[in-house]
C-alpha cells in the first residue's frame, strides 16, 4: 500500500509549476516538437519523468535536444529540469547552409539529409527536428537504461504514453483568476491515481489528447 497520495503528487507538481520548473510546451526558450511521459513507483517513491524533443537555440543551436524532468517524493531529486541529452550529432554544422547536405549521426547511425527537402514551419532547427520524427522519434527519445538512471531500479515502470492533455500552464484559467495548473488536468490527476494504486487502469482518457506540437504553434 502506498504511503503517499494522489493529492502529494499534484500539490508536488504545482508547487513545481510554480517555482517555474513544470514543462510548459508554449515556453518561449523551447520549442517542442514530441513528447513522452512516464510514470515508476513503488509503495514509497513515485517519480514521473516528462521527456521532451525540443529545438533549445541558445543551448544547443540547431541540434536536438531532449529535456528531462523528473518529479518526485524522493529526497535526492530535485524537482525539474534533471537532464539534457543530445541524441543527434550534426557533424557539418559550421558549413551545412553552403552544401545544402547536412551530415548528422542519431544515437550513432549516419544520415545526410537534402536540407531543401525540410519543409519550413518555424526556424530551422525546430524544422530539422520535426522532419526527423516519423522516422527517428524513438530513437531520439530516452533509452530504457537512461530512464532508469533516473528512475532508479528499485521502482517499477506503471505507466507510460505518447499523447495524453497536457496543462497549458502558462495559459490564464479566468474562472480560477490564475494560470492554469497541473493539477487542474484530469489527465495528471489520472496518472497520480495509477501511481498511487500501481493499476494502469485508472487511466482514462477523458480529454483531447495534445502532445502535437501543431496545437502549440502561436499564429
Amino acid at each position: 500500500m502506498a504511503t503517499y497520495t494522489v493529492d502529494e503528487i499534484l500539490k508536488c507538481l504545482d508547487q513545481a509549476h510554480g517555482n517555474l520548473d513544470f514543462p510548459g510546451f508554449t515556453n518561449i526558450n523551447l520549442h517542442m516538437a514530441s513528447a513522452r511521459i512516464t510514470g515508476f513507483r513503488s509503495d514509497t517513491h513515485w517519480i514521473i519523468v516528462f521527456e521532451e524533443l525540443v529545438n533549445w537555440y541558445g543551448l544547443a543551436g540547431i541540434q536536438p535536444v531532449l529535456a528531462i524532468y523528473g518529479f518526485s517524493n524522493r529526497s535526492d531529486l530535485e524537482n525539474g529540469l534533471v537532464e539534457t541529452l543530445f541524441p543527434v550529432e550534426i557533424e557539418n554544422e559550421e558549413d551545412w547552409k553552403h552544401t545544402n547536405a547536412l551530415h548528422l549521426k542519431i544515437r550513432g547511425e549516419a544520415l545526410t539529409l537534402d536540407t531543401q527537402s525540410i519543409q519550413r514551419h518555424r526556424n530551422f532547427g525546430f524544422d530539422l527536428l520535426v522532419h526527423l520524427l516519423p522516422e527517428y522519434r524513438t530513437k531520439m527519445l530516452a533509452t530504457e537504461n537512461e530512464l532508469q538512471l533516473i528512475a532508479s531500479n528499485d521502482l517499477l515502470q506503471v505507466i507510460q504514453l505518447d499523447n495524453w492533455h497536457h496543462p497549458d500552464v502558462f495559459r490564464w484559467n479566468h474562472q480560477a483568476d490564475r494560470h492554469f495548473q497541473p493539477s487542474d488536468a484530469k489527465s495528471m490527476q489520472m496518472i497520480a491515481k495509477v501511481l498511487v494504486t500501481g493499476d494502469p487502469n485508472f487511466y482514462k482518457p477523458c480529454e483531447d489528447p495534445n502532445v502535437d506540437w501543431r496545437k502549440w504553434m502561436k499564429s
